[in-house]
């Protein structure tokens, strides 16, 4: 496949990070365990960002191979949900009744975080987030690192007209002129407009929103599981409309992609799969 199988995982790389930065544990991120197992890099440390637990976004959760090695050291964030925080929930999911291997017989060091709304410092870079429009709270993460500005949105409504808490507004104030999107845009507007309140986007829908904005590199991503590479394909040519003004760069997000974005004398590598984004 050549834009998506397996759901939401992206890690970040920087110069000058020992730890690695990971958003969503979807299928995606069995390939990164792989990867970092055929690299054998050992001693692994890092933080992985869920932006909800929805089964998309946490599904390779158990199949992460540095999860299993005593010598590994995690940091699992995730909003605060209806039923509980970060452990409370993910053990939630991870029970004999759906898997066989509990959190507690993972080996790695773990620690888990109800991650808040304010801005945090973690050294190299900061997060912060907004409450997306989905069905449960979910995180939009907006991730300031290396003099650059990502954020990553990819389960999020904009809905078609304007609501009386202003939604879209400030999901725009928030994104305002960021270095890379990347944002739900599962459905075209006419499968959108019968499937109004899923909690995902339009992609005609995501650039009218974003357009006016100051975003500089927009990226789609969560494409609809019935709608295959060749359809995509065609999608991606006619958002080259879109390149040079208002956009410097937008297309879809792709198995395997890398996303490299100037950093003064060196550069921050956005990784898709390695991690997939998808």
């Amino acid at each position: 496949m050549e834009y998506g199988g397996n759901t939401s995982c992206m890690e970040i790389d920087a110069p000058g990070m020992d730890e690695l930065l990971i958003f969503d544990s979807g299928t995606g991120i069995r390939n990164l365990g792989n990867h970092l197992e055929r690299l054998d890099k050992m001693n692994n440390r890092g933080r992985i960002f869920i932006t909800h637990p929805h089964w998309d976004h946490i599904q390779g959760f158990p199949f992460f191979k540095p999860f299993y090695s005593s010598k590994n050291k995690f940091s699992i964030h995730l909003p605060e949900q209806y039923r509980g925080g970060a452990q409370e929930i993910l053990s939630g999911h991870l029970t004999k009744t759906f898997f066989p291997v509990t959190l507690d017989m993972l080996d790695a060091t773990i620690e888990y975080v109800t991650q808040k709304e304010e801005r945090e410092d973690y050294g190299h870079y900061s997060i912060e987030y907004f409450v997306a429009n989905h069905s449960t709270k979910t995180a939009i993460y907006k991730i300031r690192i290396g003099g650059r500005v990502i954020v990553y949105a990819p389960d999020n409504e904009l809905p078609l007209n304007t609501t009386p808490i202003r939604f879209v507004e400030k999901f725009q104030e928030f994104i305002k002129d960021a270095d890379v999107l990347i944002h739900d845009a599962q459905y075209t507007l006419q499968q959108y407009k019968e499937r109004e309140g899923w909690g995902h986007s339009a992609w005609e829908r995501v650039i009218e929103v974003v357009k006016p904005t100051g975003v500089k590199n927009l990226y789609l991503t969560h494409h609809d599981p019935d709608t295959n590479d060749e359809v995509l394909r065609r999608r991606d040519s006619r958002l080259k409309q879109y390149e040079g003004a208002p956009f410097d760069k937008v297309s879809l997000t792709r198995e395997g992609a890398e996303i490299r974005i100037p950093v003064k004398r060196s550069e921050t590598i956005m990784s898709g799969n390695r991690a997939k984004v998808s």
